[in-house]
């Protein structure tokens, strides 16, 4: 099976290099980049891009990158009409992972580009290069369990969180909530 290595190296080489030069006139122009609470990657960084190709606007693309950077979420990529079946959304893949160098993973797969993103995947498969399997709504919270020990507290969080360590040590030290003191029921009652 070794044999085979240098093999499958020099056709994923080869098929880079094709794609790296249908990627060649396509750029990228951020338009928003910004860490949002709340997004999917936060508290990663998130952007809108243009596309331009040969300096005239052919689309826009959104995505987002985790705080682990370690994966590049497709959350829209829109070609213009006259641009399309040219490859420059294939070609808008292919800049994003040479900047990146991770694997490309698309939130959700509408059923009008499930051939086009079955197309990219062995496309970019040629090249030694994944493009993972879209995340459905019901896999995302998953997925950002992966770096949640990366998120950071908010304050309304913080004082909950410390009001509550203060409850349990105040218990702990055999102190019960007597008349006048705030009890976990009070604050239950009351948030919100």
């Amino acid at each position: 099976m070794v044999v085979f290595e240098p093999v499958r190296d020099f056709f994923h080489r080869r098929q880079a290099k094709v794609m790296t030069e249908r990627a060649a006139d396509v750029r990228l122009v951020t338009e928003r980049e910004e860490v949002c609470r709340g997004c999917f990657a936060f508290p990663g960084t998130e952007y809108d891009a243009g596309i331009e190709v040969d300096g005239q606007h052919a689309g826009k693309i959104s995505y987002g990158i985790n705080p682990l950077n370690d994966r590049v979420y497709i959350y829209d990529l829109t070609i213009m009409g006259d641009s399309r079946r040219r490859g420059l959304a294939t070609a808008t893949l292919w800049r994003l992972w040479c900047t990146h160098q991770v694997p490309l993973v698309p939130l959700h797969e509408v059923g009008t580009a499930v051939g086009f993103w079955s197309k990219a995947r062995k496309r970019f498969a040629a090249a030694g290069v994944e493009i993972k399997r879209d995340i459905r709504t019901a896999d995302q919270e998953e997925e950002k369990l992966r770096w949640q020990h990366l998120v950071p507290e908010s304050e309304n969080e913080r004082s909950i969180r410390k009001y509550w360590e203060w409850v349990a040590s105040e218990h702990a030290a055999g102190r019960p909530a007597g008349p006048g003191k705030v009890t976990p029921e009070f604050v239950l009652l009351h948030q919100g």
